[in-house]
């Protein structure tokens, strides 16, 4: 069964490097987590950094960590900047009553 994220799982690995694994390994940064919740919505965004070239298209991806293992995660590209491509991770889901 595929573990359940939240937000506070990802916090101490923010300025961390994931890679995202397959034929061609890519290295990603955890550089930005942001907390959206509110009392219904459990919402929160990851972004990642990685090399202009080559470049991700949107997917679900398998990604290792040192410490959190294997995980998986749908990655949207949202363009380039100074440092390279970033993508994003989006969770949102009702929370239990």
């Amino acid at each position: 069964m595929t573990k359940l994220f939240v937000f506070k799982d990802f916090i101490p690995h923010l300025r961390t490097h994931f890679e995202v694994t397959g034929d061609a390994p890519v290295a990603l940064e955890l550089t930005t987590a942001t907390d959206l919740s509110n009392a219904r919505l459990e919402q929160f965004s990851l972004i990642f950094s990685g090399s202009a070239s080559p470049y991700l298209l949107q997917g679900l991806y398998e990604l290792t960590h040192p410490r959190m293992g294997k995980i998986e995660l749908f990655l949207v590209p949202l363009g380039q900047d100074e440092v390279g491509m970033r993508y994003e991770a989006v969770f949102s889901r009702f929370l239990e009553r």
